[in-house]
C-alpha cells in the first residue's frame, strides 16, 4: 500500500499560535504513533498547517473510523480556527 498525506490547515489569531505550538509539541514529545512516517507544523502569518504522512491510507482510515477527532484537526479547532482537511496519496516520495 502506498502512503497517504493529510494535510490539515486553518486560521489561527498570532495571539493563540504559541498555544497550538506547545500542544503540537507536548502531543509528538512522547514520539507518534506507528502509523505515522512524519509530521510537520507549518506557519505563514494566520494560516498554520499540520502535515502528516501516514504509513497506509488502510492506518489512517482505522484512526479516522475510531471516533477519535484527528490531533492536527483538534489543534487548529480548539485555537479558534475553522481545520480544513485535504488528503493526498503519496505518488513519489523523495528523500535525500
Amino acid at each position: 500500500m502506498a502512503e497517504t498525506l493529510t494535510f490539515v490547515t486553518g486560521r489561527v489569531k498570532p495571539d493563540r499560535q504559541a498555544a497550538v505550538v506547545s500542544q503540537y509539541e507536548e502531543g509528538t514529545a512522547q514520539g507518534l504513533p506507528p502509523a505515522v512516517e512524519e509530521t510537520l507544523l507549518l506557519r505563514d502569518d494566520d494560516q498554520l498547517a499540520i502535515m502528516t504522512l501516514w504509513a497506509t491510507r488502510q492506518e489512517l482510515d482505522s484512526m479516522l473510523a475510531s471516533g477519535e477527532e484527528p490531533f492536527a484537526r483538534r489543534l487548529i479547532r480548539t485555537a479558534g480556527g475553522a481545520p480544513e482537511v485535504h488528503v493526498f496519496d503519496v505518488v513519489s516520495h523523495v528523500k535525500s
